[in-house]
């Protein structure tokens, strides 16, 4: 196992390429539309350029574009499309959206342009709409043939005005190519330095011409392999499951837990320990922990109780409870974190993928003036996760005489159910009991991991088919001056997804409450105390599920594009269209998921519905003034777009744009544009039924509040809501790191609506005209943000207690406990509905630049993509304008990923005749916990950085070369090392989102290498 550091380590290493990297950040960011290898920039030919429905070059436009070539995915070794857009700076990571996305339901993979989530950026194929996998109305990366792609365009901000709904942060257009000749094969193998986990990738493309070239047809198939790797596999900073804690003096590291020193965070330093990690997991436990039952010598528990609990041996337990020996005859004390059940090992780090695919694109020439074209897609994408064995914690009942227990565990058993007032309903999934005093039955909160049945597993298959069946080509003109140099483009799509997952080792409910309570003269089915559950329990509780989802979108689209008419300074283009869209999706749970009757996957309820809209559209490209005194061009483009839904919470919409461009001569231009854009509701959203959810969160009337918020106000709002006055502020009241929540849709939520402002400049010099260099400001706003109540969990609980504080507002409301410890369980679950509830802002500066010279015998190829991110801003309630979150720079349960303040990617390719090498440098500035963040921005008072764990993440770079090789005329040798410093990622503890890091922000596999072959015939 590798020795524990910190990526910082080799700070000193890439000093000089860090230092040359934020030097070009500070001066340039992303565009920049590269001409292909061998065209200059006089060499421009004009073309529909992503952002526009216009043909012109892709320097000539007023939306910033972005191009990552083909060239760019081989070198990066990435079988996965988006594996290669995530490093791109304008994305932020996708948390549950790609190979680190170990979740149920999950296995889809997409991009999360500027960080605003996968539904607000769209996703096209040769700027056409595609496939969505579910409700969410998402595209699923895995469908993306990416040995076809021929580029892939970017376009940042609103562009609803020209592709409808969902372009909120921008597009993402896969380019593809589709006029081949010939036969391709390439075949990739890569691995990873810690587990040497292979992964496989293999392609046969053939094309041909037909009909004396009037036609051409390509088909590609692909097989891809994903090798999975747990938390145990990977070892190192992913083995344990840490949390924040208070250690012994030089016990831990930043990459690894100490030795747990008895004291409380506030008081760690003061006692003589310091603040660390500490070994960590789950309060439900192989050998069981009982609690939820009152402390000794507390009011709430009386002398005859006292009695019974010294008589058991648990006369000194704290609120984590009491515990077992393995043989369950012995209980003891709980200790916390000592006790806590490791989560890590078993689940997956990167979760196994198996894909196949075949594609076929056509296009035949009817005539001069009618091309038909076609595309066809099949995909069968396979994906597992695997999770540790379900456990359960919540209310349940134990006969007083239960046999397997010792006789003062029994008596105090007996002497909680006398202490019992009134009629109590105790509801087990789909069945519930009622207990009184005196009828033997005990009521106490049981926390269990039931190893014994085995780890939890899916097993996602989702299908997709996509047809595409178009016409387009000339019209002529109607004159030289007015309706000139016409096309026109019409077809239909068609995309069907079926998704089927099964779900094994889960619990049922109902069975195990039954198989824990004696059956007449039969004692108990299972024995939990220690380590005691058999085969026959085992099969008794445990489930298995099957869940299915059928997705499928329509879409009609008819456009006409040209010059309308000419003025002195060129001819004014246009394109007007109507598109016509109906989407409907599917989600049919198991009867086991639907009835709640489940722990170990997520409940919900059926899913169902469909939306449609009709639209027209119109663009136009003005140019105003040319050829005058430091005018060498000044252009201005429109678009507007009306779209009328058949949904009752939006109706009809309209979106638009205006942008100049302003050529001052050949090496200096600037642009700026204006953007109204909308996303409406998803099926999700508006017809969700109720799921459950287990989410990292901290609730704030637990020993997990941070002290400095442990006030008398706080306090107050805890009890009202429900907390025990003995238990707050204690771990009782949370005594595990994740909390239960029930989200679910609202069919009258209405449509988000986004303002996109960018204004650039692009500078081409005369004397260097090999160099292209762009930088553009973007800011975005999002109102009316559709999101659960509050934003989230984490944040409802938040505002309930920290900031309305009020019990009676409606984020308050949305909060059930347990009326014994005050915890929020299984059965008292937090309950958000969607809304149009928030809002977000981002801002900042794009840079890129593109420049190559030649040597005597080769040639340097540089390129460089930078972001500066000036504001990232999170607004959960809009009624509440003086709540906002000022995430950028941060990352935590709050602001979710990092959102560093520089994000970069350079580039430098040296290319001989027949080789080539390539050397790529990533950046990340550092970020900050947003406990610490959040409210120092606000004003208020804050944690101090001393007084927490490692809040600090410090700056990441990252290093990768790669090569090409020539070995024989048709035939091509690819590989390379990426994180060739084998860099560790940051460990977070109780801030993390998954495996004590952000696995899909930053490299957690050490180095990885990969080898390839391409074989043209």
């Amino acid at each position: 196992m590798k020795k524990n550091r910190s990526s910082s380590d080799h700070t000193n290493l890439l000093g000089g390429i860090g230092g040359l990297s934020v030097l070009c950040a500070s001066l340039l960011s992303p565009i920049l539309y590269a001409a292909p290898n061998g065209e200059t920039a006089g060499d421009v030919q004009e073309v529909v350029v992503t952002g526009s429905r216009i043909k012109r070059d892709g320097f000539d436009a007023s939306t910033p574009v972005s191009v990552i070539s083909a060239e760019d995915i081989k070198l990066s070794g990435k079988i996965n499309v988006e594996e290669q857009l995530a490093k791109s700076p304008q994305f932020v990571a996708s948390t549950n959206g790609g190979a680190s996305a170990n979740t149920v339901p999950g296995g889809t993979a997409d991009v999360n342009l500027r960080g605003f989530g996968a539904t607000r950026n769209l996703v096209l194929v040769n700027g056409r709409r595609f496939a969505i996998h579910g409700p969410e109305q998402v595209t699923d990366l895995n469908t993306i043939p990416s040995a076809l792609i021929e580029r892939t365009e970017i376009v940042t901000g609103g562009s609803s005005a020209v592709y409808g709904s969902d372009a909120i942060t921008g597009v993402v257009n896969f380019i593809m190519r589709d006029d081949f000749e010939g036969v391709e094969l390439n075949a990739q193998y890569g691995a990873d330095s810690p587990t040497g986990t292979g992964n496989y990738s293999f392609d046969i493309t053939a094309g041909t011409n037909f009909d004396e070239g009037r036609g051409n047809a390509v088909i590609s198939i692909n097989k891809l392999t994903r090798g999975g790797i747990t938390r145990g596999e990977r070892g190192d900073f992913a083995f344990d499951s840490l949390s924040d804690g208070c250690v012994v003096k030089g016990s831990g590291t930043d990459h690894s837990a100490g030795d747990v020193f008895n004291a409380s965070l506030a008081s760690c330093v003061s006692a003589g320990g310091e603040l660390g990690f500490v070994r960590g997991g789950s309060g439900d436990i192989p050998a069981s922990r009982i609690s939820g039952i009152p402390l000794p010598g507390s009011a709430q528990s009386n002398a005859a109780l006292n009695a019974a609990y010294t008589g058991a041996g648990i006369g000194n337990f704290g609120a984590f409870g009491v515990t077992f020996d393995n043989t369950g005859k012995t209980a003891r004390a709980a200790l916390d974190p000592q006790d806590r059940f490791n989560l890590g090992p078993d689940n997956y780090l990167i979760i196994p993928q198996e894909r196949v695919m075949a594609n076929l694109f056509s296009h035949y020439d009817f005539s001069e003036k009618a091309t038909g074209y076609l595309e066809l897609h099949y995909s069968e994408n396979t994906v597992d996760a695997q999770l540790a064995p379900s456990n359960v914690g919540t209310t349940t009942l134990l006969n007083v005489n239960n046999p397997y227990l010792s006789a003062g565990m029994q008596e105090v058993l007996n002497q909680l159910d006398l202490r019992e007032t009134g009629s109590t309903k105790v509801t087990s999934g789909s069945t519930s009991r009622t207990t009184v005093a005196g009828d033997g039955l005990a009521m106490v909160t049981l926390g269990k991991r039931y190893s014994e049945v085995g780890k939890r597993r899916s097993e996602t298959e989702r299908d997709v088919f996509r047809g595409a069946l178009g016409i387009k080509g000339e019209l002529g003109s109607y004159s030289n001056n007015f309706l000139s140099n016409l096309n026109y483009d019409v077809y239909y799509t068609y995309a069907k997804t079926d998704t089927t997952e099964d779900l094994f080792n889960a619990l049922s409910r109902s069975q195990l409450q039954a198989a824990l309570l004696s059956n007449g003269s039969n004692k108990p089915v299972c024995n939990v105390f220690g380590l005691n559950v058999d085969e026959a329990c085992a099969k008794a509780i445990r489930i298995s599920a099957k869940n299915t989802t059928e997705a499928s979108m329509k879409v009609f689209a008819a456009s006409i594009s040209g010059d309308l008419f000419q003025l002195p300074a060129g001819a004014v283009g246009f394109a007007v269209g109507t598109e016509w869209r109906s989407t409907s999706a599917q989600y049919s749970p198991d009867t086991y998921l639907s009835s709640g009757d489940v722990v170990g996957f997520n409940a919900g309820l059926p899913t169902g519905g469909s939306l449609s809209v009709k639209e027209i559209f119109s663009e136009m490209r003005v140019p105003l003034v040319k050829d005058v005194t430091a005018i060498k061009n000044l252009t201005a483009n429109a678009a507007f777009r009306y779209s009328d839904y058949s949904l009752s919470g939006i109706g009809g919409a309209a979106t638009y744009l205006g942008g100049l461009e302003w050529q001052v001569n050949d090496d200096l231009a600037f642009r700026g544009q204006f953007q109204r854009a909308i996303r409406a509701p998803n099926m999700a959203e508006l017809f969700g039924g109720l799921r459950r959810s287990v989410e990292t969160a901290t609730d704030p009337c637990s020993s997990k509040q941070p002290a400095s918020q442990q006030t008398a106000d706080v306090r107050a709002v805890c009890e009202a809501t429900g907390v025990p006055t003995s238990q707050v502020f204690t771990a009782g009241v949370q005594p595990n790191t994740i909390i239960p929540a029930d989200f679910g849709g609202n069919p009258n939520v209405g449509e988000e609506t986004s303002d996109t402002k960018t204004l650039g400049v692009v500078i081409t010099p005369s004397a260097l005209p090999n160099l292209r260099l762009s930088l553009d400001y973007f800011d975005i706003t999002l109102d009316g943000a559709i999101a659960t109540l509050g934003g989230g969990l984490n944040n409802t609980l938040n505002l309930c207690y920290n900031v309305i504080k009020d019990a009676n507002s409606e984020f308050c409301k949305a909060v059930h406990r347990d009326g014994n410890t005050g915890a929020i369980t299984d059965s008292n679950a937090v309950q958000i509905r969607q809304a149009n509830t928030g809002a977000l802002e981002t801002s900042g500066v794009d840079l890129a630049m593109r420049y190559s010279f030649e040597l005597s015998n080769s040639k340097i190829d540089v390129g460089t993509d930078w972001t500066y991110t000036d504001d990232f801003s999170l607004t959960p309630v809009q009624a509440f304008p003086n709540v906002i979150n000022h995430c950028v720079g941060s990352y935590g349960a709050t602001c979710g990923e990092p959102i560093p303040e520089y994000r970069g990617t350079t580039r430098i390719t040296w290319a001989l005749d027949n080789y080539s090498f390539s050397l790529r440098h990533r950046y990340m500035s550092a970020v900050t916990i947003d406990t610490h963040v959040l409210p120092t921005r606000l004003g208020k008072t804050a944690p101090a950085l001393s007084t927490l764990v490692y809040p600090k993440l410090p700056s990441q770079q990252y290093l990768d070369i790669s090569f090409t090789a020539n070995v024989m005329e048709n035939i091509q040798l690819y590989g390379g090392i990426n994180n060739v410093l084998d860099n560790d990622p940051p460990v977070v503890g109780s801030a993390q989102i998954r495996a004590n890091t952000y696995p899909a922000t930053y490299d957690v596999l050490g180095q990885e290498y990969f080898i390839g072959i391409n074989a043209k015939f």
